[in-house]
Order: C-alpha cells, then sequence, then structure tokens
C-alpha cells in the first residue's frame, strides 16, 4: 500500500504543526509524552522535528511562550486610557482568570511550568511581573495600600497557584475563590 503524500507547507507552518501536535499530547499524556510521539502525532519525520527543535526541551520552550502568550491576549490588562479600572476586582478577576486558564490547560502547565524542565530552563517571572504591574497600577490610583509591589506580588502569585492546585486537586472551586478573593482585597486594601 502507498503512503499517502505529504502535502507541502511552509517552513513556518510545518512548525507550528509540530507545536500543536505536541500541545494536544502534552495536554493528554503531561510530561511523559516523548519527540517519537510528537513525529508520529505531526505526521513528521524525527530529521524534520530536529530541523526546528534542535532539543526537545527547545519544543518544551516554544509551547511554555505560546501558552504564556495566550493568557496575556485572553486576559488583556486594562489601562486608565480605556476607563475607569476597578483594581480590586481587576486583581480577583486575572486571580479567577489564571485558575480557570491553567486548570484548562492542566497536562501542557505540568509539562512545562512544573516538570524538571521547568527547573533547567526556568522562566522569567510572567505572572510576577504582570501583578506588580497592575499593585503599581493600581497604587497610582490609590486603589492600593502602600505594599512593595514585586515580593507582595510573588507571595500573591504563591497563594493564586496554590488555589488552582487546591481546585485541580477537588477542594471546592467556589469556597476556594471566595478565600482567595478575601485574602488578596486584605492584602492590597488601602
Amino acid at each position: 500500500m502507498d503512503k499517502p503524500l505529504r502535502r507541502r507547507l511552509q517552513p513556518e507552518a510545518r512548525k507550528l504543526e509540530i507545536v500543536e501536535a505536541a500541545e494536544r499530547l502534552l495536554q493528554a499524556n503531561g510530561s511523559r509524552v516523548r519527540v517519537e510521539d510528537v513525529v508520529r502525532e505531526a505526521g513528521v519525520a524525527k530529521g524534520t522535528f530536529f530541523l526546528y527543535f534542535p532539543t526537545w526541551e527547545d519544543l518544551l520552550e516554544t509551547v511554555r511562550q505560546r501558552l504564556v502568550s495566550e493568557f496575556d491576549a485572553a486576559y488583556p490588562l486594562p489601562t486608565e486610557v480605556d476607563g475607569p479600572v476597578d483594581w480590586p476586582s481587576l486583581v480577583e478577576s486575572q486571580a479567577g482568570a489564571f485558575i480557570d486558564f491553567t486548570l484548562s490547560r492542566r497536562g501542557v502547565g505540568e509539562a512545562v511550568f512544573h516538570a524538571d524542565f521547568a527547573e533547567r530552563r526556568p522562566l522569567a517571572d510572567n505572572a510576577i511581573l504582570r501583578l506588580s504591574a497592575v499593585i503599581r497600577a493600581g497604587q497610582e490610583a490609590e486603589a492600593f495600600g502602600p505594599v512593595d509591589p514585586e515580593p507582595t506580588a510573588r507571595l500573591m502569585f504563591a497563594a493564586i497557584h496554590e488555589a488552582a492546585d487546591a481546585v485541580a486537586g477537588g477542594a471546592d472551586r467556589a469556597a476556594i475563590r471566595a478565600a482567595l478573593e478575601s485574602l488578596l482585597r486584605r492584602t492590597l486594601a488601602p
């Protein structure tokens, strides 16, 4: 039986096929996925994989950056130019968005944020930088108290991340969200 001919794609399109195949497999199987699984899913040769990604970790880096960009695009931060911002509600909605996003992308997130890869290639603290910026803007609008934005953002993110882990582990989502929102409001109260 003849193999079906592989359609010709532009290099970026072929690379995207590989990335999307990896994302599907990582979502379903977490960090147990290997190069062989991805090339089979994408329908490409192993050599093609390594043409675009010299190492497995280069692929994981691409997947992780896509996740961060996807979150940032889905949940953009408003500016005062858009109109008045309710800064405490913004923090709460961003925390809820992170929980929902994390739960929806659990397998991929485990592979790119929590596996050995994440220790070998740490991610710049995008979430902490994002929270720090919100805290500073909220302080400028006099909606938040005088906290040090970066360490406060770091601790807030730890609480948000733990909330996502608790919900993923079966904890009552509404109770966790309510407790988290109370904690965040008290932390940032003027």
